[in-house]
């Protein structure tokens, strides 16, 4: 893989509950409002919201997750900086890879009508040997603030250590040195962007669709993710669209390591409907 290669693996993930289909349609039928009543007041027959039941195992409320992990190998001079910052850190280039791995996670609720997400939880692992040298973003807030800015471009700086939103007027012809990509994010859809070595990534993702998060180490090679809704006051009500989180980290790998990540999400949900319902689901890719 050459310094400016990006590998791209994407997987889909479902977060599943502990509601059968059975149950919830019942459960719809029971308390939803019927705008189906009859002229004289009576009801309208049950098989009008849909297909009857069928026990497929198919949950209530879930969640799909679309997760993309995009990496390369970190540039020689980010390394350096990278070390220089933290002197008692020591690695042995002659020995061991570096990569930059960013994280694209995109959630769309299975009932957006009725169901609304709360919290949630993303569990990340890499494989023993490797090292979280760094993450980003580290300060809770952060996405806040980019989202308060305001812009239609996500960028991030190959050391991890800028976050920024740019406003696009106009497109730019196409640099030479870039790396173009596409991330799916829903059935049939997809985002696109960028990476280049001299300026990092950048991702076509509007400012108003991303969730807060705050990253938090458990050890050298893994750490968990909390994500939920932008701080109060802000217009943002994440009832199955356009959710949307980014992390990215710099890993210190065994030569020729696979770079395999273990993801354990578990989120929490409410409606009308459901209450309160966690959700969950787990992947290695």
């Amino acid at each position: 893989m050459g310094d400016n290669d990006i590998s791209v693996k994407s997987v889909e993930l479902a977060l599943l509950s502990e509601i059968e289909m059975s149950s919830a349609l019942q459960m719809k039928d029971a308390y939803l409002p019927h705008a189906e009543e009859t002229m004289d007041g009576g009801r309208a027959p049950p098989s009008q919201y849909g297909a009857p039941p069928q026990e497929d195992g198919s949950p209530g409320p879930n969640a799909l997750v679309y997760l993309t992990k995009l990496s390369h190998p970190t540039p020689p001079e980010v390394i350096e900086k990278l070390l220089n910052k933290h002197p008692g850190r020591t690695a042995n280039t002659g020995t061991s890879d570096f990569y930059t791995v960013v994280l694209s996670v995109s959630m769309r609720l299975g009932d957006p009508s009725t169901t609304r997400f709360i919290n949630g939880t993303i569990d990340l692992a890499f494989p023993q040997g490797m090292k979280i040298l760094t993450y980003s973003p580290k300060e809770k807030g952060i996405i806040s603030s980019l989202i308060e800015h305001g812009g239609d471009a996500f960028t991030l700086s190959p050391g991890l250590d800028r976050m920024s939103y740019e406003n696009r007027g106009t497109t730019n012809p196409p640099d030479p040195g870039e790396n173009r990509f596409a991330i799916p994010v829903g059935p049939g859809e997809k985002i696109t962007g960028t990476y280049h070595r001299k300026s990092g990534y950048s991702f076509n993702i509007p400012a108003g669709v991303l969730l807060e998060y705050q990253g938090l180490l458990k050890n050298e090679h893994a750490m968990f993710w909390e994500i939920f809704p932008p701080m109060p006051g802000q217009d943002f009500e994440p009832t199955g669209k356009e959710m949307q989180a980014v992390f990215s980290f710099i890993i210190q790998a065994p030569k020729k390591s696979p770079l395999l990540i273990t993801s354990c999400i578990e989120g929490r949900v409410k409606g009308n409907l459901w209450g309160v319902v966690p959700l969950k689901g787990s992947v290695i890719f």
